[in-house]
């Protein structure tokens, strides 16, 4: 899933994506009269109700993650006056989630200093440098963007562009990468966010410096958005006729990954196979995606919250697919020195 592009991780693609493409929508269209309502399968759960054998090989992969369960972990730093917390966040406007846990909201509570991806990403410069990145790297005008697309195809580009308020002609002007990002996101959700309804990661931001936490960032926004606008322009198309052959496929990727989260599972995506849930959610199939998005991206985050996490009293929020897996913040501390245990 590409995060908040890829079909390597849509978690990543709502937060490098999905502001890119609300903060362009709003320049460039009406704003859609009413939100889509937003549907989709959870397709964990229905292959587990109809193929149990193959849900059964998944659940054994997806445990064997390392560190695939857990939203919230505790992190002691030797001399530390208080310990910190690493939080797993989700680019989504789903109010029980945005409301956030007990367990979640007292470590926040708690907190000296609050570390998020970017700071005040709904703020107006950050608009105007998204919407500046956005205008010099993912348009062209050429109209090379459907470059192979058949015209079955770059009709349903269109339709799915319009649907996320966007007009359906300005698709082929759209790059690769961000093509992409305009199609994996659902468009309820690229709606909710244009129209300014609060996500996880903002909330978490808004209740730090309501509480008089110092907040900082590890990233910048060209930082992120370069993350994706880097994909090579051929694994961007192949993502996205991936996505064309489902005509749920962002619907059912936005309902799989919240159950995940409500979960607290987002590991176990790590270890989802397309013979067993479809192209749309192969993760093995763009291993090299994953390595530039999520995984290099980790080992830059870890470095820069680790001064934080030493000092003590710190809540480091970040997207929750940030987490797991060998290459994850969890296992990055741990060979850090840090002592990390799952709190929830």
């Amino acid at each position: 899933m590409m995060a908040e592009i890829s079909h390597g991780s849509p978690l990543m693609i709502r937060r490098l994506g999905a502001l890119a493409f609300a903060a362009l929508a709003l320049v460039s269209s009406p704003a859609l009269a009413e939100a889509p309502a937003c549907g989709g399968v959870d397709l964990v759960a229905k292959i587990r109700a109809e193929r149990p054998e193959a849900y059964a090989v998944f659940e054994r992969d997806a445990r064997a993650v390392p560190n695939a369960e857990g939203l919230l972990w505790r992190i002691e730093a030797k001399g530390a006056a208080a310990p910190s917390y690493l939080f797993g966040t989700m680019h989504t406007t789903e109010k029980d989630l945005v409301a956030l846990s007990e367990p979640a909201r007292q470590a926040l509570s708690a907190a000296k200093t609050v570390v998020v991806e970017v700071t005040n990403a709904t703020g107006a410069a950050t608009q105007a440098e998204i919407i500046a990145y956005v205008t010099a790297n993912g348009i062209d005008f050429s109209g090379g963007g459907l470059e192979g697309f058949d015209e079955a195809q770059r009709e349903e580009v269109g339709r799915r562009i319009a649907a996320s308020g966007l007009p359906a002609a300005l698709a082929a002007s759209l790059k690769p990468w961000f093509l992409g990002v305009t199609l994996q996101v659902a468009p309820c959700e690229t709606k909710r966010i244009a129209d300014g309804m609060r996500t996880i990661d903002l909330q978490v931001e808004t209740l730090a410096r309501d509480a008089g936490a110092t907040v900082v960032g590890l990233e910048s926004v060209t930082e992120q958005l370069d993350a994706v606008a880097k994909t090579p322009d051929e694994t961007a198309r192949r993502m996205i006729r991936d996505l064309l052959a489902s005509q749920t496929a962002s619907e059912d990727l936005r309902a799989t990954t919240l159950q995940l989260y409500r979960d607290r599972r987002i590991g176990w995506y790590l270890a989802m196979k397309g013979e067993t849930f479809g192209k749309a959610l192969d993760v093995t199939a763009y291993a090299d995606f994953m390595e530039t998005l999520v995984d290099r991206r980790n080992a830059v985050m870890a470095e820069r919250s680790q001064p934080h996490i030493a000092a003590g009293g710190a809540f480091v929020a970040v997207g929750a697919l940030h987490l797991p897996g060998p290459k994850g913040l969890v296992e990055l501390y741990r060979k850090a020195g840090f002592t990390v245990t799952r709190v929830w």
